[in-house]
């Protein structure tokens, strides 16, 4: 308990100071404040190891217990509850009797210090993933799609073949290319990314076999090509449907037998390269107009696996939104360490054309824009706030549940339920991705939808 660092949230200015008095009698460092709000202002500032508060769970604790679990470092969190058992968000959370007060209450409180320090003895996780978050060669994710994608990419790999890989821009096929190279028997190997449609027809030849000296105006001396520099690992073509007719003939002659021959060379000489492929057109249509030989995509399209669009992955949104702010914060010195609610349901309300890239940069705007310590609604770029933005359509920024008339009173529970009910149906019925926005557990979820 010596020097912990302690935030005593609690509406009583009594219960405050005798609390306070106990717990630095114990040797802690205590600040006290009166409010969620004050709470989730000062902690960017002041960061806790532990949180203890004595604010109603539905007015302020609810609040302030979502707000420090989407914190980048969350401290541990301690309610004092009226009830027997913690209405707060799961088991994890520590709690105490409302009605315990004086010494027994302090003791209460260092009991779940010495349960913090425990838990910090295990294995670090990240502190922004849960414990369903799987990573895998810099892909990230929790839903059953990611899973699935995976397992399959980790099939791929086993197979020293060609790989098609084809999906929406912006899903990350190069990390999944990389992700195959490195579960492969070549992970030793180099790995070599071009981008097909950024090299000129004029050059094509040139660039991907290399030339010897004097082949060529200006070829002083010989320089090895991209296939020769990918020896021995994998060559990943980005873009394959961009490339020209003429190159598609040579590359499928290296994939039938590695042979290759340098601009200039007289002979011919093999090389062994794993071709891992990529692209956002639809090959097949582009082979019925004349654009992309038949005989390249059947060489190709042997191991095939297909990448999905974020707007499918609503598990992984949020997920996927943390890890971005994590990064924003290491990289540009933001202070930002959240998200609002209602920025969260934006997020899983709109379409994201440009998928998890988009994602990224429109995390990368927020944080340097927020207004606040955590990016709000309107710290969202306006495509993502304006109705329509949605994926079927709807306001995605409609405003959240209001009584149904202005002279309508409805308790705090039935207010509870609507703002759950509200959240389930912008991210269309995803009981897991709407406990992660409001930083519950599921069965607690469930909990708050059935009526008592």
């Amino acid at each position: 308990m010596q020097g912990s660092k302690i935030l005593i949230v609690d509406d009583s200015d009594v219960a405050r100071t005798r609390l306070k008095e106990d717990l630095s009698d114990a040797g802690a460092v205590v600040q006290t404040v009166a409010s969620a709000r004050d709470a989730l202002a000062l902690l960017p500032r002041w960061p806790a190891d532990l949180v203890v508060s004595g604010l109603q769970w539905e007015v302020g604790s609810m609040a302030l217990c979502a707000g420090i679990r989407a914190a980048e470092r969350p401290p541990a969190f301690m309610m004092l509850s009226p009830r027997l058992e913690a209405p707060a968000p799961g088991d994890k959370d520590l709690y105490a009797p409302r009605h315990v007060e004086g010494a027994a209450l302090s003791a209460a409180v260092v009991r779940a210090h010495e349960a913090l320090m425990l838990s910090a003895a295990r294995p670090p996780q990240a502190p922004f993933l849960a414990p369903d978050v799987v990573r895998f060669h810099g892909m990230l994710g929790c839903g059953a799609d990611m899973r699935v994608l995976i397992e399959r990419l980790v099939r791929a790999a086993r197979v020293d073949g060609p790989v098609l890989l084809s999906g929406p821009s912006g899903t990350g096929k190069e990390l999944a290319a990389r992700a195959i190279h490195g579960e492969s028997a070549r992970r030793d190997g180099p790995f070599v990314a071009v981008n097909c449609g950024g090299v000129p027809e004029s050059l094509w030849e040139s660039e991907f076999f290399g030339y010897t000296a004097g082949a060529f105006s200006g070829a002083n001396r010989s320089r090895e090509g991209l296939f020769a520099a990918a020896h021995g690992g994998t060559l990943f073509l980005d873009e394959i449907g961009e490339m020209p007719l003429r190159a598609q003939a040579k590359l499928l002659r290296v994939l039938e037998g590695g042979w290759m021959r340098p601009v200039g060379a007289v002979r011919e000489h093999q090389v062994d390269v794993r071709i891992v492929a990529a692209t956002h057109r639809n090959l097949a249509l582009a082979v019925e107009q004349g654009r992309f030989r038949d005989d390249l995509l059947y060489r190709l399209d042997v191991l095939a696996v297909s990448l999905p669009g974020l707007a499918g992955r609503c598990d992984d949104i949020t997920v996927l939104a943390r890890h971005f702010l994590h990064a924003c914060r290491a990289d540009m010195g933001s202070a930002v360490d959240g998200f609002e609610t209602e920025a969260l349901c934006l997020l899983h309300g709109y379409a994201f054309p440009g998928n998890v890239r988009e994602l990224r940069n429109i995390i990368q705007s927020a944080a340097v824009f927020a207004r606040g310590p955590r990016i709000g609604a309107l710290d969202l770029p306006e495509r993502v706030r304006r109705p329509g933005g949605r994926g079927q359509g709807a306001s995605a920024c409609a405003a959240l549940p209001e009584p149904a008339g202005t002279g309508d009173l409805v308790t705090l529970e039935e207010r509870k339920r609507a703002y759950v009910r509200e959240v389930l149906r912008r991210v269309r019925g995803n009981k897991r991705a709407a406990a992660r926005i409001l930083g519950i557990e599921r069965r607690t979820l469930y909990r708050w939808l059935t009526p008592s």
